[in-house]
């Protein structure tokens, strides 16, 4: 028996939206500027990912509480990795040192969501005096790289 007709119950989406501005520049990554936008926030798409279990970079919105607010997948905002092609037809990950960049995050200007949590295939350089745990996060490795706190305002432009 199939559930085809039963749909899952979505959230309205948000009147107002967020322009997160994040900064990376030597393994560090930094909220530069927010923007507080009139329009409607593009909405989560499929099942939230999960760290440890699934690959790739998203962002999570948070409540005071620590619950899942609303999800955005991201593609490699840090520029960390490369698929490599073989003549042969086998395709690779190649890792590499963070690119210096810029990049914007849409989320829903939501008051009580008050925390951003970058997660992805990524370790920052550990911090003076402490080894890298590993080069290569490998597959399923996405795990929490930064955390932002917005305010319970959610936060000043």
């Amino acid at each position: 028996m199939s559930d085809y007709g039963q749909q899952p119950e979505r959230r309205r989406p948000a009147r107002r939206t967020r322009r997160l501005t994040f900064q990376a520049a030597g393994g560090e990554v930094r909220l530069v500027s927010q923007e507080h936008l009139d329009m409607i926030c593009p909405p989560s798409v499929g099942e939230p990912p999960t760290a440890g279990r699934h690959s790739g970079f998203w962002v999570e919105l948070r409540d005071d509480a620590g619950d899942l607010a609303f999800f955005r997948p991201l593609h490699d905002p840090l520029g960390t990795s490369v698929d490599v092609h073989s003549p042969d037809g086998t395709i690779r990950r190649a890792f590499a040192a963070p690119a210096d960049t810029v990049f914007e995050v849409l989320v829903p200007d939501d008051s009580g969501a008050t925390t951003l949590v970058l997660m992805g295939d990524y370790e920052p350089p550990p911090a003076k005096g402490r080894r890298r745990r590993t080069a290569d996060p490998g597959p399923g490795g996405s795990r929490e790289f930064a955390r932002f706190d917005l305010g319970a305002d959610g936060g000043a432009s």
